[in-house]
């Protein structure tokens, strides 16, 4: 089946009209809005040409107000990322923000391409094959000072889960921008390579999308699934257990296995689709069938002889769960329709549908790694396009020793060989995979030249495995360059050590299988085969012992958050890329989520956290796969925001934005409480930092920072509850070194943070204030709402002065000023923007935090 993304026709895109007519109303507030403070004019001059589309409108609940994403336009055509964000609150406008251009200056541009040939898409972007590509309208970029016109378009790999989002120029075809949506996470450290790319999967062939109305709801049948239940982290912290009718009712209104329009009896259902994926084949394969009764009760085991393939049900039934329970809780938490969330049918609540995850298990692409690709929800004008998001999960390797290595070879002869005893071998992340009865059978061959890090002779190793060192150029080049020369296979083998190591790297066009081994067996061969020694070996992995990252529920926990991540930051595509942000926080956000979902009754800050401990085979208390445990303790984990310039990888870079998040985590919780089930209680620490964290995620701007990322979880707070916790929050973000005075740099320089340890002058006495309780007696403001002046009431009758602050709903200051407890005068807003500001107000030890409105 071609894959192919999907741009829905106008005849059926009823679906977003609701969104569509509050729309509207939300357009001509902002339009007048623009218009009184020329938020559209260039520069020195009112350009007419200049305008707005509104990108996507979220009636966040949490917030209780409107969150609307909106993008400049020129002459009719979208600015490339010149986003804004407008927060809008009973019909006001209480905070807006934006990245919009000043001063257009179209450049000079000869003939314009309609669309790009294939063979250049491939050309530029490396590909064998591409198996979909779609346009969507034209865009205006910034090049050399001068705006351009330039096509927007999504190419997909046919070779592997990649899909590439471009920006290229109209006329020359030049690319301008480039970016893989595929995050691939890959779990796993070696002693050679770092952290590998970070991409999610791509590819996304898009469901059908039906868009008439639901007149009503079916009730959910009952269903059972023996999993490892939410908070159980993987199958070494827990038991599997028997779950009935474990979805939420508001979340997924007909169950785990209903569309609305259609239901099924295996893993498949509005929110996702769980199926195997052995064969690389990125179409969907087996599902397991829980029959009419929907009993899903298969038996698991993991031990050193035990095969994942014989446990492919329980594996996809867990992936099944955890993907549907990581829809239910976020769309509580505001991952819902007009999120940008991933559902086949929105069930009449607006938003565009037809994207549930697919979710592939044991997927043939690559061992020791997991990706995921967000897709696409986005209204272009009145063109609609969806693309849906694929997560794939892969085998992870067991540990070896040299007294019980992973086989993956066999000499076939001559015969005094095929006794010898096997070597410890390690994989690679490219090329075939060589699965259940899949095998690969040819002579040794030794390389020309001995590295293969150039061009070999046409046709000099056809039919041959190539023995090669791991020395001098990667490992891909390598293995491409015996592929070239007609290679069916490749034994790379370690320079200076027999412990190999699992070797990253992509090359979609690498289709032939390759291992490593360690240097001594290697030149027993090299020695061999050089005195004439003919070795005919086949290539076959044995797997068992093999874990499925389907039954780690903080794996998928984490790559789904991706998806999450990726859908509510600014225009929901494109926003976390590291080509427009180096400060790259989305392995941060996965890690958190996961943390929060599997933290168990009993625990407290206390217990230092790993990251994947299962798949790499370490106990519940090991490190895992990142470079600390996440603690508050300095003495566990000391990373803070400068170490972020001389971090590796993104992966390196999300951890110490993760262990920020989690030092919070544990403010909330010492503050407010822990409730198991942050289903259960909004109130609860727990529940209060993951709502306030998805909240940010909306409110931040596209290619944030770590700066930006905090400034929107102050700004959430402060919507929410006029900063009841923003100094809490200030003081958690200043002890890693994110404090008032930390600056960014340049987004797309990795080196040039600088940290600092301060936070607002203010916190100091808010906190003590908080802490010695609070007045019965309250201040009043008046007139509230006001136009050019306030008054401050219910002052006391002491001779303390009476200090007042007024921020905006950033937690910006914008005034500061004092009065004596006599004195009658107002306090002035002339001048100030029509919307909602906090005031803190100050006597003696008394302190109160107000809204004020000023119209």
């Amino acid at each position: 089946m071609k894959k192919k993304l999907s741009i829905i026709p106008l005849s059926v895109a009823v679906v977003f009209a609701f969104n569509t007519m509050s729309g509207q109303n939300s357009k001509v507030l902002i339009q007048d809005y623009y218009k009184k403070n020329a938020q559209l004019s260039q520069k020195n001059s009112f350009d007419n040409k200049l305008s707005f589309i509104i990108l996507n409108e979220d009636h966040s609940k949490s917030l209780g107000a409107n969150i609307v994403n909106v993008q400049q336009t020129y002459n009719g055509l979208r600015v490339y990322n010149a986003l804004g964000k407008v927060i809008i609150r009973d019909e006001k406008i209480i905070s807006e923000k934006n990245d919009f251009k000043k001063e257009i200056v179209i450049g000079n541009q000869g003939n314009l391409k309609e669309k790009f040939s294939e063979e250049i898409l491939k050309q530029n972007l490396n590909l064998q094959e591409i198996s979909g590509v779609e346009y969507l309208p034209n865009v205006y970029f910034e090049k050399n000072s001068v705006f351009v016109l330039a096509k927007e378009l999504f190419v997909s790999d046919k070779k592997s889960p990649d899909m590439w989002h471009i920006i290229a120029d109209a006329s020359t075809g030049e690319i301008l921008s480039k970016d893989n949506m595929t995050v691939s996470c890959n779990f796993e450290h070696t002693d050679i390579e770092s952290d590998v790319h970070y991409s999610e999967p791509a590819q996304h062939e898009i469901v059908n999308v039906n868009m008439q109305k639901n007149t009503s709801l079916l009730v959910p049948s009952d269903a059972s699934y023996n999993v490892f239940p939410l908070p159980v982290e993987a199958p070494s912290f827990g038991s599997r257990s028997i779950l009935n009718n474990p979805w939420d009712i508001t979340s997924s209104p007909e169950g785990w296995h209903s569309t609305g329009t259609a239901s099924y009896t295996n893993t498949r259902g509005n929110n996702v689709y769980a199926y195997s994926d052995q064969n690389n084949t990125d179409t969907a394969g087996y599902s397991p069938d829980g029959g009419t009764s929907l009993n899903f009760n298969f038996p698991h085991a993991d031990g050193r002889y035990d095969s994942p393939f014989d446990y492919k049900d329980a594996a996809i039934t867990n992936l099944f769960y955890m993907n549907n329970m990581m829809h239910d809780i976020f769309y509580r938490f505001g991952f819902n329709e007009a999120a940008r969330n991933y559902q086949t049918s929105n069930f009449n609540n607006g938003g565009l549908q037809g994207d549930a995850v697919k979710a592939e298990a044991f997927d043939g692409s690559g061992t020791n790694n997991a990706n995921f690709n967000p897709g696409l929800e986005a209204v272009f004008g009145a063109q609609p396009v969806v693309v849906a998001p694929k997560m794939q999960m892969y085998l992870f390797s067991r540990s070896q020793t040299a007294q019980d290595p992973i086989s993956r070879y066999q000499y076939n002869s001559p015969a005094i060989l095929t006794t010898r005893p096997k070597v410890m071998t390690g994989s690679a992340e490219f090329g075939k995979q060589l699965f259940e009865g899949q095998s690969v059978i040819g002579d040794l061959a030794l390389s020309t030249p001995a590295d293969a890090c150039s061009a070999l002779a046409a046709g000099s190793m056809t039919g041959k495995i190539g023995l090669v060192t791991a020395a001098t150029c990667s490992f891909v080049v390598k293995t491409k360059n015996l592929q070239n020369a007609g290679a069916v296979g490749v034994i790379q083998y370690h320079p200076a050590s027999d412990t190999p190591v699992d070797m990253g790297g992509n090359d979609t066009t690498i289709t032939i299988p390759t291992i490593m081994i360690g240097k001594t067996e290697a030149e027993f061969l090299v020695n061999e085969i050089t005195n004439g020694s003919t070795i005919n070996t086949t290539l076959a992995y044995d797997f068992n012992g093999f874990r499925h990252s389907s039954l780690d529920n903080g794996i998928i926990a984490h790559e789904y958050g991706h998806g999450i991540s990726n859908r509510l930051t600014g225009q929901g595509y494109g926003c976390l890329s590291t080509n427009n942000s180096i400060e790259q926080m989305g392995e941060g956000w996965s890690d958190f989520f996961a943390l929060m979902l599997t933290t168990r009754p009993g625990d407290t800050s206390t217990l230092a956290r790993g990251m994947g401990t299962y798949t790499q085979s370490q106990p519940t208390t090991g490190t895992g796969i990142r470079p600390a445990k996440y603690s508050p303790d300095f003495s566990v984990n000391n990373y803070t925001y400068g170490n972020t310039n001389t971090a590796t990888s993104v992966h390196t870079v999300g951890f110490i934005w993760a262990t920020m998040l989690w030092d919070l985590t544990w403010k909330y919780i010492e503050k407010y409480g822990y409730n198991n089930d942050v289903l259960a209680d909004p109130n609860s620490g727990n529940a209060k930092i993951l709502q306030l964290v998805v909240d940010g995620l909306k409110l931040q701007v596209c290619s944030p920072t770590f700066i930006n990322g905090r400034d929107a979880i102050i700004q959430a707070d402060m919507v929410k509850t006029g900063g009841a916790d923003k100094c809490m929050i200030w003081k958690t973000f200043a002890k890693r070194g994110l404090g008032a005075a930390a600056t960014a740099g340049s987004k797309t320089v990795g080196t040039d943070q600088v940290e600092d340890f301060t936070y607002p002058a203010e916190c100091d006495i808010v906190l003590a204030t908080q802490e010695s309780g609070v007045s019965e007696i309250k201040f009043v403001l008046f007139p509230n709402p006001t136009y050019d002046e306030f008054f401050v009431g219910n002052i006391d009758k002491s001779n303390e002065e009476v200090k007042v602050k007024l921020f905006d709903m950033t937690g910006k200051l914008i005034m500061s000023d004092t009065r004596e407890n006599t004195s009658k005068k107002a306090f002035s807003t002339k001048g100030l923007q029509k919307g909602v500001y906090m005031v803190n107000i100050k006597q003696g030890e008394k302190v109160q935090t107000e809204k004020l409105i000023v119209k």
